[in-house]
């Protein structure tokens, strides 16, 4: 009896065992699920980052392709207008210059009257086209040293353009023709056709280089050489600056002064100059006849 109880205690605690075994069991399951479902990171979607990107990357491309189109199309603008204008602009024809035996190729000095008489301008000739003379005038002065330093190179270009005459002219001592050709400083180059004013010289760099550009632009014409010699520096046109009283500078500056000693006499500062002056010698012919 006491053996038969005993294995049936044994059988009913063998027997609880697996369902309490059963019930941790399913219940740690449940609990490892509901923490991997709460702590699940977000995972970003690969295909709407790439998406996004290329979008962006096409934006880019397309306001570059723009820019680039707007660039070149202005570039483009720009050269048809310089291309119209050069096709525009008519090259003046010079008048083939015959030298006799040894006649030597030199600039001339000129004064006032027989620049007139170069420049006299001739009916039948209308047009730019139309063969001419062309004159080359430059325009200087003795006492200044910009048109010393240009004299040589001016000098040497008469070699190398013999179909253009080139003199040279005192501006200083002609001054009466300033007013007539635009001459408002020295030195300055001016291009003549049949008399007309063609071209005017407006670089900062007096060299024979610059000079013949600026001849090619007008006339079309190619140098023969472009050389210059020592012969170039002693003349015609000197390259030594020479002191020279200049009346008409020494006139306005005398009436510079009369003009500011008048205008200054008319302002308050003369009158209290003049009342402490006066002042001041009473007071000293006070003073001498109390001491006396």
């Amino acid at each position: 009896m006491r053996r038969s109880e005993s294995e049936a205690h044994s059988r009913t605690h063998v027997e609880r065992l697996p369902i309490l075994t059963y019930q941790f069991d399913v219940e740690e399951e449940t609990i490892d699920e509901t923490i991997e479902i709460e702590e699940e990171p977000d995972i970003p979607n690969v295909d709407e980052s790439e998406s996004l990107l290329s979008n962006v990357v096409s934006d880019v491309n397309k306001t570059l392709t723009n820019l680039y189109n707007h660039v070149t199309s202005a570039n483009v603008t720009a050269e048809n207008r310089t291309s119209i204008a050069n096709e525009t602009r008519k090259l003046v024809k010079c008048k083939e210059i015959v030298y006799e035996g040894t006649e030597e190729i030199e600039v001339e000095i000129i004064n006032g009257t027989h620049l007139a008489k170069l420049l006299q301008v001739k009916p039948d000739v209308t047009s730019r086209d139309t063969e001419a003379d062309c004159v080359l005038v430059l325009f200087y002065a003795r006492a200044c040293p910009f048109s010393a330093h240009a004299a040589p190179y001016f000098n040497a270009l008469a070699r190398a353009y013999p179909n253009i005459k080139m003199v040279a002219l005192d501006a200083l001592k002609y001054h009466g023709i300033n007013a007539q050709y635009g001459i408002v400083g020295v030195p300055t180059l001016k291009m003549f056709h049949n008399g007309r004013p063609v071209g005017k010289f407006n670089g900062t760099e007096y060299n024979i280089q610059s000079f013949s550009k600026f001849v090619h632009a007008i006339t079309g014409q190619y140098p023969l050489e472009l050389l210059v010699t020592s012969k170039d520096f002693q003349g015609p046109v000197s390259s030594v600056v020479e002191k020279d009283t200049d009346y008409f500078l020494v006139l306005s500056w005398l009436f510079i002064i009369v003009c500011s000693i008048y205008y200054f006499m008319q302002s308050k500062w003369w009158n209290m100059i003049v009342e402490m002056v006066q002042n001041n010698w009473r007071e000293s012919e006070a003073q001498h006849e109390h001491n006396d």
